[in-house]
């Protein structure tokens, strides 16, 4: 469920961007552990936050999702089943929250003694997606454009970082738990005693709204020269 719902657009974005800093919001504190978004709402606008601190990784949430969905003609008259791929927003029509992208899997559709093969998921928010409405959507509405969530990649380094140093720390940590969050990265420098890069990277994370992997943040360490 949507953590608030607001009637304005920019009353929901202002409040995304306060929660990652914790900004007036004791319930996400300490800053850093939350990230959200706000999302147009069949009520308004709905404000959505997950925690991103955990052991875990928490992978990122993407803006698209491509799938392959039925179509079958937009004439009076039965003209069959074909299969099509679409690419369409990864947030509920419905109420703006995450659509199913991480639980697609394919699905076995069998019509006129033909097999045919498409994909089917399921939206924690609980609203269905009914083929023909994905198959619309692609049609009508505009795939809202990837948000910037990892920094650029870095120019190359004549040196990598160091095991022992902030970056490589990191960096070694990322390898072995795919997906990791730059939140967890942050915990893990506090642990060694390095305060100072565990708060480069709170700040970035504030200033990207939560999104930031703990390798870009192993990144924005060595790029930065922290040591």
């Amino acid at each position: 469920m949507a953590a608030a719902l607001y009637p304005a657009r920019e009353s929901a974005t202002k409040a995304a961007v306060r929660v990652p800093s914790a900004q007036g919001f004791k319930a996400y504190e300490p800053a850093g552990e939350f990230e959200a978004y706000a999302a147009q709402h069949a009520n308004g606008w709905a404000l959505w936050v997950r925690w991103v601190a955990g052991d875990e990784p928490v992978p990122a949430l993407p803006e698209t999702m491509t799938v392959r969905v039925t179509n079958r003609g937009e004439g009076p008259g039965y003209s069959g089943v074909g299969i099509v791929t679409v690419t369409v927003a990864a947030r509920c029509p419905q109420c703006g929250g995450p659509r199913g992208w991480d639980t697609v899997k394919t699905s076995r559709i069998t019509e006129d003694g033909e097999h045919y093969y498409a994909d089917a998921w399921s939206n924690p928010c609980g609203h269905l997606d009914l083929y023909a409405d994905v198959l619309r959507e692609s049609r009508l509405r505009p795939v809202p454009t990837t948000a910037l969530l990892e920094l650029p990649a870095p120019v190359p380094e004549v040196e990598p970082p160091t095991p022992d140093s902030a970056a490589g720390l990191v960096l070694a940590a990322a390898k072995e738990r795919r997906g990791m969050h730059a939140a967890q990265a942050a915990n893990l420098l506090v642990e060694h005693g390095m305060t100072d890069e565990a708060e480069l990277i709170r700040t970035e994370m504030r200033a990207r709204r939560g999104h930031l992997s703990a390798k870009a943040a192993a990144h924005l360490l060595h790029s930065g020269g922290a040591q």
